[in-house]
């Protein structure tokens, strides 16, 4: 299948990038976050939300309920991982899903975070006109059992179904459920690089492409909820599943690129290499929205000591002003900005005009067997 081979070779591409692949995967993880988010109707954008993250439980803090939401899905996301790295699949589970929505909707009470709903919901502007209606709730607790049977899904006899056939599955199934209030679409995107990582595959994130094709992504989620054709569904899931590794393939190239020049600036302007000032540059692979405090607490140095870093990086067009108004003076790296949100529309066309009509016949033709796991 070719999206699995593409996810073979973005687990090499990270092994052989193994310095900074942490740095590069938490700045996807933030991406993904408001990409997400956006996708639900909010407006804080990649560097707000990275200012927002910094300046959280600080002096500095302002109130900003979008972007407490966005950050909710980087403390969500977080909160999955580090129990699918304690106990793998296992960790996939009813109390699981409800705790990465507590964690998403945290002081949202009017939404009840972390419950399942008491009463119908409905995706439209009224229940009247709706585009699509949920199962009832009385209804909820029993279909999410079945979902998690999908979730923690052990093979029986010789043919096993593979991650991605039972992740775009349980997405669908997910969303056709609604089983919150508020907070299912989000919930449900996170719930897919989870199930990736549970698997031992890399936990790449499908919001970005998504959201580039986001009336396609409502009208095939709506065609099997409503007709039960899955060929739109599969095909755009392939496709993000795709774009998303090879995107993220290029970006550990172009990333490594900006590392071995920004590196040759550095030895030209003779900086000694245990000068805070490469520590500096190193971190900005996956942070590249900082203050001088940010980058002080990040690296362990002193205020004077980044503060001095950071103005040589700025002289050096590495570091730009940013115009985000704050107390402190916020910075980014242009470039890696750049970096990570140009040719996301080319990389999704390109593989939407080459995608392999027989795996989408071989994931539709799985669902039937997955079915009989309801």
């Amino acid at each position: 299948m070719l999206a699995q081979r593409e996810l073979e070779a973005l687990s090499e591409t990270i092994q052989r990038n193994e310095q900074y692949a942490s740095l590069v995967l938490h700045m996807l993880n933030r991406r993904e976050a408001v990409d997400s988010s956006q996708i639900e109707g909010t407006h804080t954008g990649f560097d707000g939300l990275l200012i927002h993250e910094i300046e959280a439980n600080s002096d500095d803090a302002k109130s900003d309920q979008d972007a407490d939401e966005t950050l909710g899905y980087v403390k969500a996301f977080i909160l999955g991982r580090r129990e699918i790295a304690s106990r793998g699949q296992g960790a996939l589970n009813l109390d699981l899903i409800r705790n990465l929505h507590t964690k998403l909707l945290d002081g949202q009470e009017r939404v009840t975070p972390g419950s399942w709903r008491k009463k119908q919901n409905y995706i439209g502007t009224r229940l009247e006109t709706a585009r699509y209606i949920p199962p009832p709730a009385e209804m909820v607790s029993a279909l999410m059992d079945d979902l998690v049977r999908l979730l923690q899904y052990e093979p029986e006899g010789v043919v096993e179904i593979s991650i991605l056939m039972r992740a775009a599955i349980a997405h669908v199934q997910f969303e056709a459920i609604h089983p919150f209030l508020d907070g299912n679409g989000r919930t449900g995107r996170l719930l897919l690089p989870l199930m990736l990582a549970a698997d031992g595959k890399p936990p790449i994130h499908l919001a970005t492409f998504l959201k580039v094709r986001q009336q396609d992504y409502y009208d095939a989620l709506l065609q099997v909820q409503t007709r039960l054709n899955w060929t739109p569904w599969i095909k755009l899931f392939l496709e993000t599943i795709v774009a998303s590794c090879r995107h993220t393939i290029q970006l550990f190239g172009n990333l490594r690129t900006l590392q071995e020049r920004w590196q040759g600036i550095l030895s030209e302007k003779a900086k000694r290499r245990h000068a805070t000032i490469w520590g500096v540059a190193d971190l900005l692979l996956g942070q590249p929205v900082v203050t001088v405090k940010s980058v002080a607490d990040r690296l362990g140095v002193t205020f004077p000591a980044a503060n001095d870093a950071v103005n040589e990086l700025v002289a050096m067009d590495i570091l730009r002003v940013s115009n985000l108004q704050r107390r402190n003076r916020v910075f980014h790296a242009h470039e890696v900005m750049n970096a990570l949100y140009t040719g996301l529309d080319a990389v999704l066309d390109d593989v939407a005009r080459f995608t392999d009509v027989g795996e989408q016949q071989h994931l539709c033709l799985a669902r039937g067997k997955l079915s009989g796991l309801d």
